[in-house]
C-alpha cells in the first residue's frame, strides 16, 4: 500500500468521527436553546418561594385531617423553601393559604410533584367555612391521578369570591425521598409551559434514542468494551423518563405502578452503568488494576442492593449507595490524572475522563439534595439530565476517535507485517538463488582449477607465463571462497540446518583453513599454542566434534580478513584451552576497526569503514557457523595497531582431549 493510500484510509476513518463531533456540537447547542426558551417562560407562583407554608411531622402517620388541621392552624407559616426532608418514612402535613387576588376571578391550576413521591393528598376549602374539604389524591403508587391529562399531577382550583381565601393542606408520604414541589399556574401560561416542555422532552428523548441506537450499532461494528459501556449507560434515559413521569402518563391503564418500581431499580442500575463507563473510559483494568477492583466491587454491592427494593427498604439501599460515591469518585479522579499522565497529557484522554466525572458530580449533588443535606434546587436535576446526553455523545465521539486510531494502528501493523513478509520472501528467494548459482559455480571452478594445475605442471619453472598462472590461481581460489561463503550462508539461513559433526583435529583444521588464504611476501603466519611457538612445544591432542567443512570456512574467513586488512606484518593464531574449552585467537596488525563499525561488522552484507572490497559475508558467516555449533565468534580487541578475534567453543558440543 502506498503512502497516499494510507492517507486516504485515514481520511475514510476520520469522516465518521468528524460527523459525530459535529452532531455532538449541534445537539449541545439545541439543548442550550431549549433550556433558554424554557427558562424564558413566565414563572408560576411556587409553594415556599412565593407562598409560605407551615409543616407538621406525623411520625406514626396516624393523624386525621381534622387533627392535623387543628395543629397547623396554631402555627405561623414560616417555610419559604421547597419542601424536602430526605429518605424518611414519616408523614408530613403542609398548610398554606391562597388569597382571591391570586385568582383574579380565574381558575388556577396547581401542579404537584415530583412524580416519584408515593402518596400526595390535597385538601382545600374556603377559609372559615363549614364546607367539606375538597380532596384530590395522586402519587407514584396511584399512577399519577390528575384533573388535567399531563405527565405531572395537575388539579384545577376554581376562583373565589371577593374577600375569600383558600386554606389548603397537603399530606405527603413516600418510601423514596420526601420532596414536594407545588406550582400555581394561570391556565394559558401552563399550556404554553406544557407545550414547550413537551417539545423539549420529545427532542431530548428522540436524541437519546438516536444516540442509544448509534452507540449500539458502533458497539456491534467496531467492538470494544468502551462502546458497550456507553450502550449500557443508555438506561439512564429510561431513568429520566421515570423521574419526569412519562411512564405513568403513557401507561395509565395497566393498573400496575411500573414507574414506582422502575424509578427505584433504575436509580441503582444507572449508578452501576455510570461506574462501568468510568472504568472503561480510562481502561482501569490495564492501567490501574487496584482501582478496577474497587470500582467493580462497588458495582457488585450496588447490584445486591436491588434485593432491598421489594423488602420496602429502598431508602436504606440509596443510603448505602451514597457511601460509595465518595471513594469511587476519588478513585476515578486519581485514575483519570494517572492515565492522562501516561498518555502524555492528550486532550482527548482528559475529556474522556472528565466527561463521566461531570455526571458523577451532578448526580452527587442530586443525591445530596434528595437526602436533604443541601437545599433542593430543581436546576440540579435539570443540569444532571442534560449532562447525561452530552456526556454520552462526547464519550461516543472520543471512543470512535480512539477506535479509529486503533484501527489505523492495526492497518499500519498489517501493512508492516505484509512488507516484512515480502522482505523475508525476497530474502529467502535471494538466498536460494545465491545458493543455486554458487552451487553451479563449483563445477566450472573445479574444471578451471584442475586445468590450471595441469598447465602449471607442464610449464617450465622460468617461464614468463607462470606469474599469470599464479594470478589466475589466486582469482580462482578467491571465487571458490566466495562461493563457499554463499553456500554456507544459504545453508545457515535454512529453517532446519543440518550439521554433519565428525571428530577432527583442531590444528589440522587451522592448517587447512590457512592453506586457503593467499599470503603475500609481506605477510607472515605465526601459530602459537598457549602463547608459545607451535614448532618449539609438543602439540597437545585436541580433537573436536564439528562439521569440518563449515568450521574450515569460518576459520579461513577470519584469516582472510586478517590478511586483506593488514598491508604487511604477522598474523598470529593462538590455540589454547580454558576450563577444558578450546579457543582460537586470530590477531592482525591492520588499522583496526572503528567503534561504530564494531557493532555491525557481524551483520550480513555489512563492511567496515576501511573495507574496499568483499561482499560483507565473511564475518557474518563465520559467526553464524560458530553459533550453529553452540559456540561464538567475538571481537576481542581492536586498536590502530591491529584487531583480535576469538573463537569460543562450548563444552557441550566441542570435546577436547589432552
Amino acid at each position: 500500500m502506498t503512502p497516499w493510500a494510507l492517507v486516504n484510509r485515514r481520511r475514510m476513518y476520520r469522516l465518521p468521527q468528524d460527523y459525530l463531533l459535529r452532531q455532538c456540537m449541534l445537539a449541545f447547542c439545541l439543548l442550550l436553546g431549549c433550556l433558554w426558551t424554557t427558562a424564558a417562560m413566565s414563572e408560576p407562583l411556587k409553594l415556599g418561594e412565593d407562598i409560605p407554608y407551615s409543616v407538621l411531622q406525623d411520625t406514626q402517620g396516624e393523624l386525621s385531617l381534622e387533627q392535623a388541621s387543628e395543629r397547623l392552624q396554631q402555627q405561623v407559616p414560616t417555610e419559604h423553601a421547597t419542601f424536602s426532608r430526605g429518605y424518611v418514612h414519616d408523614t408530613f402535613w403542609l398548610r398554606f393559604e391562597l388569597s382571591d387576588a391570586i385568582f383574579a376571578e380565574q381558575p388556577r391550576w396547581l401542579e404537584l410533584g415530583p412524580n416519584f413521591v408515593d402518596d400526595i393528598r390535597l385538601f382545600y376549602r374556603p377559609k372559615h367555612s363549614d364546607q367539606a374539604w375538597h380532596v384530590k389524591q395522586t402519587g407514584d403508587l396511584l399512577l399519577g391521578r390528575s384533573d388535567i391529562d399531563y405527565r405531572n399531577p395537575v388539579f384545577v382550583l376554581p376562583p373565589l369570591d371577593n374577600g375569600q381565601r383558600y386554606e389548603a393542606i397537603i399530606r405527603v408520604q413516600s418510601s423514596s425521598t420526601t420532596i414536594l414541589r407545588a406550582s400555581l399556574w394561570q391556565p394559558t401560561e401552563f399550556m404554553r409551559h406544557a407545550s414547550r416542555t413537551t417539545a423539549f422532552w420529545s427532542f431530548y428523548f428522540g436524541l437519546a434514542a438516536i444516540s442509544t441506537l448509534l452507540a449500539f450499532i458502533l458497539a456491534i461494528v467496531l467492538g470494544g468494551r468502551l462502546l458497550w459501556s456507553v450502550t449500557a449507560f443508555s438506561i439512564t434515559y429510561l431513568f429520566v423518563a421515570s423521574v419526569q413521569g412519562y411512564l405513568n402518563w403513557l401507561l395509565p391503564d395497566i393498573g400496575v405502578p411500573v414507574q414506582h418500581y422502575m424509578t427505584s431499580i433504575l436509580t441503582l442500575t444507572s449508578y452501576i452503568a455510570l461506574l462501568w463507563l468510568c472504568v472503561e473510559t480510562v481502561n482501569m483494568k490495564q492501567h490501574l488494576p487496584w482501582a478496577y477492583k474497587i470500582m467493580m466491587a462497588c458495582c457488585g454491592l450496588t447490584l445486591l442492593l436491588l434485593i432491598l427494593i421489594p423488602l420496602n427498604q429502598y431508602g436504606l439501599a440509596v443510603k448505602i449507595q451514597a457511601l460509595f460515591y465518595l471513594p469511587t469518585s476519588i478513585t476515578f479522579v486519581i485514575s483519570v490524572l494517572y492515565v492522562w499522565h501516561l498518555d502524555n497529557y492528550r486532550v482527548s484522554t482528559l475529556l474522556l475522563g472528565l466527561s463521566p466525572l461531570i455526571c458523577i458530580t451532578a448526580s452527587m449533588f442530586g443525591l445530596f439534595s434528595a437526602f436533604g443535606w443541601i437545599p433542593f434546587k430543581p436546576e440540579i436535576y435539570v443540569i444532571w439530565q442534560y449532562a447525561l446526553i452530552v456526556n454520552m455523545l462526547l464519550v461516543m465521539a472520543i471512543a470512535v476517535y480512539r477506535i479509529r486510531e486503533k484501527k489505523l494502528e492495526e492497518i499500519e501493523k498489517h501493512q508492516l507485517a505484509s512488507e516484512l513478509k515480502a522482505e523475508r520472501d525476497a530474502s529467502f528467494h535471494q538466498r536460494q538463488f545465491m545458493g543455486m548459482v554458487s552451487h553451479e559455480f563449483r563445477t566450472p571452478l573445479a574444471v578451471i582449477s584442475g586445468s590450471l594445475e595441469n598447465l602449471r605442471y607442464l610449464e617450465q619453472a622460468n617461464s614468463g607465463r607462470m606469474p599469470r598462472y599464479n594470478k589466475i590461481q589466486r582469482a580462482t581460489e578467491r571465487l571458490v571462497q566466495l562461493t563457499d561463503n554463499c553456500l554456507a550462508d544459504a545453508r545457515l539461513a535454512a529453517t532446519n540446518l543440518y550439521l554433519d559433526p565428525q571428530p577432527a583435529n583442531l590444528y589440522e583444521l587451522i592448517d587447512s583453513a590457512a592453506a586457503l588464504v593467499q599470503l603475500s611476501d609481506d605477510h607472515q603466519l605465526i601459530m602459537t599454542i598457549a602463547g608459545k611457538p607451535a614448532n618449539e612445544v609438543p602439540k597437545p591432542e585436541c580433537t573436536v566434534l564439528a562439521d569440518t567443512a563449515l568450521i574450515r570456512i569460518a576459520l579461513s574467513n577470519v584469516l582472510d580478513n586478517a590478511v586483506k586488512y593488514s598491508a604487511s606484518g604477522a598474523i598470529h593464531i593462538d590455540c589454547s584451552q580454558k576450563d577444558g574449552r578450546p579457543t582460537v585467537r586470530i590477531c592482525d596488525q591492520g588499522p583496526g576497526i572503528d567503534e561504530q563499525d564494531a557493532k555491525q561488522i557481524f551483520d550480513r552484507y555489512r563492511r567496515g569503514t576501511h573495507s574496499q572490497r568483499g561482499a560483507g559475508l565473511g564475518l557474518y558467516v563465520a559467526r553464524q557457523i560458530a553459533r550453529a555449533h553452540d559456540g561464538d565468534l567475538q571481537l576481542l580487541s581492536s586498536s590502530p595497531q591491529g584487531s583480535c578475534f576469538i573463537f569460543l567453543f562450548k563444552q557441550k558440543t566441542w570435546e577436547s582431549v589432552g
